[in-house]
């Protein structure tokens, strides 16, 4: 079976042009799947704060490569903890400051109204033979978390027997199944609270074999050049107001307990 690779797309630096303006800048480097929150503070914090705030948004690997060649950029806030690793280890910044914003899941994604019937059982995916879509593990942290708990179950590499493509990270998987290019998805939960994704999906929980929170953090950067508006926007995103904005599209502070 051929197995393709959607890859990101390599980022021109002209995307860092700096605004003509005498307002201080916050540069923010997020993953697609953390953008609507971050939108939902930005304006607040403008006007609270009288700057511009900036966000520059992709899978964490461009974010990465992005970042060490502007070498500019205030806040890192990927959707896993795993995409710090790999920044500090492909570039010379570290992070001087990192906030808990709340829990993510991994979930099934299915087309609205489940026409399969699939109830998140992996065993029945392993030998259905749907067509199913992930994300690559080399590019974003869905890939990177989707790989880790498969292969903890020590089944990955015969899942990928079923994949028909890898996406860069969470944005394409959406639409992968309204395109009929895939029966089932795996893909971050809060995705399903955005752009409208919940009048074409339907959300099924795994039954046992990744049904764990995965936490997500922001951090300031070293190469801040505003490191003061970079605390304060850590500070906005920890707040009553951060919370309820994440909390709109799908995170929370506390850990589901599991019976």
């Amino acid at each position: 079976m051929l197995l393709s690779a959607w890859g990101c797309k390599k980022k021109a630096p002209s995307q860092l042009q700096s605004h003509t303006t005498t307002s201080k800048e916050l540069l923010i480097y997020c993953e697609n799947s953390m953008v609507a929150p971050l939108l939902e503070l930005k304006d607040t914090f403008e006007k609270n704060h009288n700057c511009v705030v900036r966000i520059q948004n992709d899978c964490s690997q461009n974010l990465i490569g992005l970042l060490n060649y502007s070498k500019r950029g205030d806040l890192f806030i990927p959707a896993s903890a795993s995409a710090f690793s790999s920044l500090v280890a492909k570039t010379d910044f570290h992070l001087t400051d990192t906030v808990f914003l709340g829990y993510n899941h991994l979930v099934y994604m299915v087309k609205k109204g489940n026409p399969l019937n699939f109830n998140g059982n992996l065993n029945s995916l392993l030998k259905s033979g749907y067509p199913l879509i992930i994300a690559n593990p080399e590019t974003s942290s869905l890939g990177y978390e989707t790989k880790q708990v498969l292969s903890e179950k020590k089944i990955y590499e015969q899942l990928l027997k079923n994949v028909v493509a890898l996406t860069s990270d969470s944005k394409g998987l959406v639409k992968s199944l309204q395109n009929n290019q895939a029966d089932i998805v795996i893909n971050w939960e809060n995705t399903y609270f955005i752009n409208g994704n919940n009048n074409h999906i339907d959300i099924i929980r795994p039954l046992s074999a990744f049904d764990k929170p995965i936490p997500v953090y922001a951090a300031a950067l070293s190469c801040s050049r505003e490191p003061t508006l970079a605390r304060e926007f850590l500070n906005l995103a920890t707040s009553a107001s951060g919370e309820n904005a994440l909390r709109k599209y799908g995170f929370s502070k506390r850990e589901p307990i599991i019976f």
